[in-house]
């Protein structure tokens, strides 16, 4: 008879009967050991490069590894929820069979948020570079998709996919050898020295297995969960679908704290990656992929002088990310 681990069949067969939208919650196992982590503000500046992993099919135990969990809270407290690697074929003929019924949403729905503070200023009503820079700098940062976007303390870009909720790159909580990042604090629409929600406190954060140990860029992804929601608005989210999309966030080579974006064609590169030659600089990891409709699609990781890519959301991702949600509501 087949070995399947507990995890393994509730992430299986709870995919199969609530749909990704509704993905039964990871159960956690706490580690003796405490996290590691590195401090500091501003570390993850550079651009960073595809890894030779990213154009290999992955092992099982890479698989497997994808689809296991490392978290860790601000006290230091770390996490486990692990998928045993005889359990992926099974979770991935589930997800499979939700595509074919139709099962996985194009997108998880966003939410506006309340206005701004004014502190002081006047307050705005919401309504790697390749060859030349296009980048256009957001100077209303108050408006949609922009409000969504803010700007992490490590040096990276991140995305509220849910209240509390910051969609990033892996290696903007962890230096892929064991280690998480501290500086996680988000200020969301910041505008230079102008934040109008001010900065939120990191709660716990999360990553794949897979990229917390192993630095695999196929599995690049992260989630950081706030100590209270910002503003109480969030964006959409989805799996790729193609087409035009714009990447914005805040690149290390403009002045400290500006939003700058640029639009272009994004495709797939392999299962995983999306790729394109939209402009992008250090500071830009983390960004979200978003298309004309302002659901966030993939994130942005790493950047050459010929092409950028990051983590496409895939319906596995996509299934992941939500679990990790209703794990930490």
């Amino acid at each position: 008879m087949k070995h399947v681990t507990a995890l393994g069949l509730t992430l299986a067969l709870g995919a199969l009967s609530a749909g990704v939208a509704s993905a039964e919650p990871l159960t956690f196992q706490k580690l003796g050991q405490k996290a590691r982590f590195i401090h500091g503000d501003d570390l993850v500046t550079g651009v960073q490069p595809e890894t030779a992993a990213a154009n290999r099919p992955p092992t099982l135990l890479q698989k497997a590894g994808g689809l296991s969990t490392i978290m860790a809270t601000r006290e230091g407290d770390q996490y486990i929820a692990t998928m045993d690697p005889r359990d992926v074929a099974l979770f991935e003929q589930a997800i499979e069979a939700l595509e074919v019924l139709g099962r996985t949403p194009a997108a998880t729905p966003g939410m506006p948020p309340s206005l701004p503070r004014t502190d002081g200023l006047p307050t705005v009503s919401p309504k790697v570079v390749i060859g030349a820079d296009n980048r256009v700098q957001v100077t209303n940062t108050t408006v949609a998709p922009f409000y969504n976007i803010g700007r992490i303390g490590i040096g990276c870009t991140g995305t509220l996919i849910g209240p509390k909720h910051v969609l990033t790159a892996g290696h903007c909580v962890s230096n892929g050898a064991g280690s998480f990042y501290s500086s996680l604090n988000f200020t969301v629409a910041q505008n230079g020295s102008y934040q109008p929600w001010g900065t939120t406190s990191w709660s716990r954060v999360m990553t794949t297995a897979e990229y917390h140990n192993g630095a695999n860029t196929n599995y690049d992804y992260a989630l950081i969960v706030l100590s209270a929601p910002p503003h109480g608005g969030y964006a959409a989210w989805g799996t790729y679908g193609g087409g035009t999309h714009t990447i914005t966030g805040y690149p290390g080579d403009k002045p400290f704290g500006t939003m700058w974006r640029h639009s272009g064609t994004v495709n797939t590169s392999g299962s995983f990656r999306l790729c394109y030659t939209i402009d992008t600089a250090g500071g830009h990891s983390g960004s979200g992929i978003y298309d004309s409709g302002y659901v966030v699609r993939g994130v942005h990781t790493t950047g050459s002088s010929t092409q950028n890519c990051g983590t496409r959301i895939t319906a596995t991702v996509q299934n992941t990310v939500q679990n990790w949600i209703s794990a930490n509501p």
